[in-house]
């Protein structure tokens, strides 16, 4: 999933640096990759450890792994909007990365 997130990203960024220039380009990229860090997070707490467990550490995992992704999702996107990027540029390329989750899903459940 963080991979398709980064393709999309970069797809919008090389986009972005035709029509906006690089400072959106750039932006576009960030909100993406923050997005994409963000899954790469949970999944690194829930999808990639083992499966043989309890469930009340199972359900831990899935808590832990959603308050990081949040944690990861918020200080990101702060940290790219702070750092002189448009901010609705960085938005444009967290809401791209987002959605290509939500359009992946029914793939993902198969």
């Amino acid at each position: 999933m963080p991979v398709l997130q980064l393709a999309l990203g970069c797809a919008a960024a090389a986009i972005a640096a035709v029509w906006a220039g690089r400072e959106a380009a750039l932006a576009w990229l960030a909100g993406a990759a923050v997005i994409a860090a963000a899954q790469w997070v949970f999944s690194w707490r829930t999808e990639l450890r083992s499966r043989s467990a309890p469930a009340a550490r199972m359900f831990g995992r899935l808590l832990l792994g959603t308050v990081l992704k949040w944690l990861v999702v918020g200080a990101g996107l702060v940290l790219a909007m702070t750092q002189g990027l448009p901010p609705a540029h960085v938005l444009g390329g967290a809401s791209l990365a987002a959605l290509a989750q939500i359009f992946s899903l029914p793939w993902l459940l198969r």
